[in-house]
């Protein structure tokens, strides 16, 4: 299964300012706000989304479309720390997952956290602000 598009919920957003979402906005194209079935939680400086069968539980981020997926992927699996030459065991894991946009449901890669997340604070918002 493959996808062009990325569902990023966190450090990659259009607000972001770090290297790595720079590089990122430049390969690829900002479609807009979506949101994904699922809890949202504070690791540090970062999120971590997990899958949720509560209805009320939403992952606001944004879809972005990749000029060459391939590549981008690459990157940012290296970024997310889950590219196979990244150390185990990995905080992330990519897969296609559906994400709502514009009243429709769009497969999109996203990163889902592997972890615990037992200590972790709950963004009950379901929205990561990324600090200044």
């Amino acid at each position: 299964m493959s996808s062009q598009y990325v569902f990023v919920y966190g450090t990659l957003k259009s607000d972001a300012s770090n290297v790595h979402a720079k590089q990122f906005h430049s390969q690829a194209q900002f479609l807009g706000t979506a949101s994904w079935q699922g809890g949202l939680y504070w690791v540090t400086n970062y999120p971590a989304a997990i899958a949720s069968t509560n209805s009320r539980d939403r992952v606001i981020g944004e879809l972005w479309k990749l000029t060459q997926p391939e590549l981008v992927l690459q990157a940012l699996d290296e970024y997310e720390g889950c590219a196979p030459s990244s150390p185990l065991p990995h905080e992330y894991e990519r897969t296609i997952q559906p994400i709502e946009f514009n009243g429709q449901v769009t497969e999109a890669w996203m990163y889902i956290y592997r972890l615990s997340t037992v200590k972790l604070i709950k963004i009950n918002s379901g929205l990561f602000i990324n600090p200044t």
